[in-house]
């Protein structure tokens, strides 16, 4: 046999082999599709769960305005990983509250118990407006329970609307006060050589502080005490109010608060029933047997029978719309995503919904701002969509959650009326730029960049220093943009540029106080713009259509799967802290939230309370 057939026999082996081997990845690709196929339309039937007895609020994870994953993404991911507690969840505000609502007047429905454990906060806003859907279920006579093993401030501030607290005999209940911390980077900055380049307007626009500064400076403190402790007497005023008690009882002074301890040998739960903060103790099982033969149905498995959703495109003999759209989270260019606004998929819905206005009879936007801001570009983007659609002479309200600040406010410019929460963190009137450069970090290296240029504006890259032209220019660039904002804001709210520029100057103002400053039409929730833009557009019976961008179903399923992993101690205790997300925003201002001309109107530190 010759050495040519020895190789085409051997070729022809591995051939074969690769067929096989490549055949097999195709079958397996098909198995995984069809599996996949089969588990979604298994997570999409609807178990029927008897719909009566006391409706569990026993909500996993955070409560947003808008999510981006569906129930049925939820779902497949039990039938995937078995049905465990998913601290990472995503649960919208309405969505609660109109469940809580239809359960008011649902005669199945008997009681509310509130089972907490698992749930890791929402704003001060968003608290405040499921307190109002509680009261309203307790003042149709029917109670509400609460029972925790340890209750923090966000659990036990919907705790306090219950009739009865039950609190575990080691348990505890964590209400000390609120906290805003920063990570400051300037002496790390400097052990890494990078030189940050930072330019801003605004004697508080301390969004830049952490880069420049190894502490928080006096103007900064002073600013961000004084609405901290607004907020936080709101926070007493409204545990006190429901649980009919005095707040220097429920909460003393830290003196107080250790010697009443120092009375109870230490005995957490104790002090909790001492000072009125709790009404009983008991275990899991007394608890249990306490409520024993009372069915539970989960808030998760209550269904809506009517949903407020108008599905667009129907004849026009439907009822008027209100629509409302979401911008909750960082603006930035591009999609959606968790804690971000993407500009791209805001402003498509705003130009559907101003060329659709006949087809769909929307006749009024509430926009719903919780945002700290982002990039100009992109709040300037939403902005100027907003005032195309008002040109229609479609009235458009503001409503505004936990945080409408900077590019928050930025984009607030272009509406009709302002509603705000009292506690809306807003304001923080302010821009700035920030651009590192790491030519210093690289040369202690051994690595030089160089090169020639027909400008000093041109060629400007992060291994260079920049140019002081460049920096000139940038620092224009950002004053004007101040200007532009201040003018924007002194349009919309009929004041002069040099009174806007007082309140401005990057300060963060509570709703209660944008109020009296004029930043702000009126205090309320979201229902009162959705009413204020039902008056504005002359309407008595309408529908609300919730705007939703048509999302990437398989992205969102990656995502969650990926969350859904199994995680190590590390990665669990690194999330727990407090600043994790500031940390995160702080790196993403460098590269994920760029704005093509390095301006943002951002307000860093008013995005980490706890």
């Amino acid at each position: 046999m010759s050495i040519l057939s020895v190789i085409k026999s051997i070729w022809k082996v591995i051939n074969f082999i690769r067929e096989i081997f490549l055949n097999l990845i195709f079958l397996i690709i098909i198995i995984l599709i069809f599996s996949c196929i089969s588990l979604i339309k298994e997570a999409q039937k609807k178990e029927i769960i008897p719909q009566y007895g006391e409706l569990v609020l026993d909500i996993e994870g955070t409560i947003v305005d808008n999510t981006l994953y569906s129930d049925e993404i939820y779902a497949l991911q039990n039938k995937i990983y078995g049905k465990k507690v998913n601290t990472s969840r995503e649960n919208s505000l309405f969505e609660l509250t109109q469940k809580i609502a239809q359960a008011t007047t649902d005669p199945n429905i008997t009681s509310i118990v509130l089972k907490l454990d698992n749930f890791t906060g929402a704003d001060m806003s968003s608290l405040q407006y499921i307190g109002k859907y509680l009261k309203k279920f307790s003042e149709a006579n029917k109670p509400i329970y609460a029972f925790g093993s340890n209750f923090d401030q966000s659990q036990y501030y919907l705790a306090s609307y219950a009739n009865k607290i039950y609190l575990t005999p080691l348990g505890s209940v964590g209400v000390y006060g609120l906290a805003a911390n920063n990570l400051y980077y300037k002496s790390l900055l400097d052990n890494l050589k990078i030189n940050t380049h930072v330019f801003r307007v605004g004697t508080y626009k301390s969004a830049i502080e952490p880069f420049i500064r190894n502490d928080m400076s006096e103007a900064a403190k002073s600013n961000t005490t004084r609405w901290l402790t607004l907020m936080w007497n709101d926070y007493l005023n409204d545990i006190s109010t429901q649980r009919k008690k005095d707040a220097t009882q429920l909460v003393p002074a830290p003196n107080v608060m250790l010697e009443n301890l120092k009375a109870t040998n230490g005995n957490m739960a104790q002090y909790a029933i001492s000072n009125g903060l709790v009404d009983a103790i008991a275990s899991n099982y007394q608890y249990e047997l306490e409520f024993n033969n009372k069915h539970e149905v989960s808030i998760y498995d209550y269904q809506l029978k009517s949903k407020d959703k108008k599905t667009v495109g129907k004849d026009n003999g439907q009822k008027p719309l209100i629509a409302v759209v979401f911008v909750n989270g960082t603006i930035t260019n591009g999609e959606n995503n968790s804690n971000i606004a993407g500009s791209q998929d805001i402003v498509e819905q705003l130009r559907n919904i101003r060329k659709n206005l006949n087809k769909h009879n929307i006749q009024a936007v509430v926009l719903r701002v919780n945002s700290p801001g982002g990039s100009v570009d992109a709040s300037e983007a939403i902005r100027s969509e907003l005032e195309a659609l008002r040109s229609y002479q479609i009235p458009v309200v503001i409503s505004m959650g936990g945080m409408a600040a900077s590019g928050g406010y930025w984009i607030s410019t272009a509406s009709d009326y302002i509603v705000a929460s009292p506690d809306t963190i807003t304001g923080s009137i302010g821009i700035f730029g920030i651009i590192p450069t790491f030519e210093n970090s690289l040369s202690h290296i051994g690595v030089y960049s160089d090169g020639v240029t027909t400008s000093p504006l041109a060629g400007n890259t992060s291994t260079k220093n920049l140019p002081d032209e460049m920096s000139q220019l940038i620092q224009m660039n950002i004053d004007k943009g101040y200007q532009t904002f201040i003018s924007l804001v002194a349009e919309a709210r009929n004041m002069t540029t040099e009174q806007v520029d007082k309140i401005g100057q990057g300060q963060v103002w509570l709703g209660s106080e944008a109020s009296k400053i004029g930043l702000v039409d009126k205090l309320g929730d979201f229902d009162d713009a959705i009413e204020t833009a039902a008056t504005l557009a002359n309407l008595t019976d309408y529908e609300i259509d919730w705007q939703k961008p048509q999302g990437n179903w398989f992205n969102a399923f990656y995502s969650d799967m990926l969350a859904a992993l199994p995680k190590s101690t590390a990665e669990i205790f690194f999330e727990q802290l407090p600043e994790a997300k500031q940390l995160q925003q702080h790196v993403s201002l460098w590269h994920q939230f760029h704005d093509p001309q390095n301006r943002y109107i951002y307000c860093l530190n008013c995005a980490d309370i706890h």
